[in-house]
């Protein structure tokens, strides 16, 4: 895991804003209407996460109501654990699992599913952690398996890591049904059909 200095500050400014209405006007076209709201104070504060090497991992802008007894570091503290839990619902949503597909209809049965994919989810962050030896050779097999594009600054991503992993798993299962022989012999007869050599 990466190791960084985290770097917190704190402005109290004003926002004034005016509330925006659209509407449509006698003649059919839409315009707006613009109302003048009132002024908020609020706590602009900002977090950056500084490697060893003083690069920027992370920064993050926050406008924060939460009174003055709460430190701008934990205001950032608790945003930079909140990234986490967002992370692990991208990947619940868009980037793993594509949870708005899930046909399960009732609550135990989702439960379930749910119990399924945290624990798979806990599984790859402890790949993406792990400091044994092997562990850069077997995350970068994982998102070879994937066929997912990672930046070229990147070794890995998460869901390229999950993604891998589930491709992996079903190659498993189908060693368990069918030999390397017959595997190839497959490759050849897919081959033949598509008029080209796999």
């Amino acid at each position: 895991m990466q190791k960084v200095k985290i770097f917190v500050n704190e402005i109290e400014v004003t926002i004034k804003r005016d509330a925006t209405k659209s509407v449509l006007d006698e003649d059919g076209k839409r315009k707006t209407i613009f109302t003048a709201g009132k002024s908020i104070k609020a706590r602009f504060v900002v977090e950056r996460l500084v490697d060893e090497d003083n690069n920027i991992v992370a920064q993050w802008m926050l406008l924060s109501n939460v009174p003055k007894e709460v430190t701008a570091t934990t205001i950032g503290t608790w945003y930079y654990h909140r990234w986490k839990i967002e992370s692990y619902f991208k990947l619940l949503k868009s980037s793993g699992f594509n949870l708005e597909s899930w046909q399960q209809e009732t609550p135990m049965a989702l439960f379930r599913r749910l119990l399924v994919v945290s624990y798979a989810t806990l599984f790859v962050w402890k790949i993406e952690r792990s400091e044994e030896k092997n562990s850069p050779a077997v995350r970068k097999f994982l998102v070879q398996l994937s066929g997912r594009l990672i930046e070229k600054n990147k070794e890995f991503t998460t869901p390229a890591l999950l993604s891998g992993l589930w491709v992996f798993m079903k190659m498993m299962n189908v060693l368990k049904i069918y030999d390397v022989e017959s595997l190839f012999a497959f490759k050849e007869q897919i081959g033949d059909m598509m008029g080209m050599e796999l």
